[in-house]
């Protein structure tokens, strides 16, 4: 069965429902570490729908975002055929420039020599008070005990994560909800599988597009 999807509107904070759609199989969820996470929707109303800068659509517990005002193609009078890009939460920090704060006046440009959670920090406000002085983003995992040295000249907040991940040995950037973290990007519990050790098979799959791996197991 299709999987249903509502747009909503971005100036309500209640988010007002601009359409219900159904995607159809040559949409996709593209999701990197260290960069975008987007989704991909292609589908067809019924009637003229614009879709501005900030809606919305939230798919798998994530929110997507429309990054620029989107017209959608008239097929006929009675259909039109969209074809659009959200971006998730990890693109909105493209925004913001990191500024340090000095005698009360935001400096793009400084060098800052300190532990690599400083630096996050110092990115993390940097999203906040971009996004109008909010305080949602926090800090989560950081790794390494070193100091750290970058010159922040007019970068942005994930080229500065992008550089703080390259000079910390074994970690990456990535985004949980609305906490960044910089260390190895890992999930649940380790399971070890190997031949003669419980595994038997591996073969790759599909479904609605979608590329996965089945596993084959022997019973304990």
């Amino acid at each position: 069965r299709q999987r249903q999807m509502c747009i909503r509107d971005r100036y309500n904070s209640n988010g007002i429902m601009k359409a219900i759609l159904s995607p159809d199989d040559s949409s996709t969820q593209v999701k990197a570490i260290q960069s975008d996470n987007i989704l991909t929707l292609s589908f067809t109303l019924d009637e003229y729908v614009p879709l501005d800068v900030n809606d919305y659509v939230d798919y798998e517990g994530e929110r997507y975002w429309l990054t620029e005002r989107y017209l959608p193609n008239e097929k006929n009078t009675q259909e039109w055929k969209y074809d659009v890009k959200f971006y998730g939460i990890e693109s909105l920090i493209k925004r913001f420039l990191v500024l340090n704060i000095v005698d009360g006046e935001p400096e793009p440009v400084f060098t800052l020599t300190a532990l690599p959670r400083e630096h996050v920090e110092l990115i993390v406000k940097a999203i906040n008070d971009g996004m109008g002085g909010i305080t949602d983003w926090k800090v989560g995992r950081v790794e390494g005990t070193e100091n750290v040295v970058i010159d922040y000249e007019g970068i942005y907040c994930h080229e500065a994560l992008k550089e703080l991940a390259g000079k910390v040995p074994g970690t990456e950037w990535w985004v949980e909800g609305q906490t960044i973290n910089l260390c190895r990007c890992e999930y649940g519990e380790e399971l070890t599988l190997a031949y003669g050790k419980g595994l038997t098979g591996l073969e790759r799959d599909k479904t609605d597009g979608t590329k996965f791996c089945l596993l084959y197991t022997s019973p304990s």
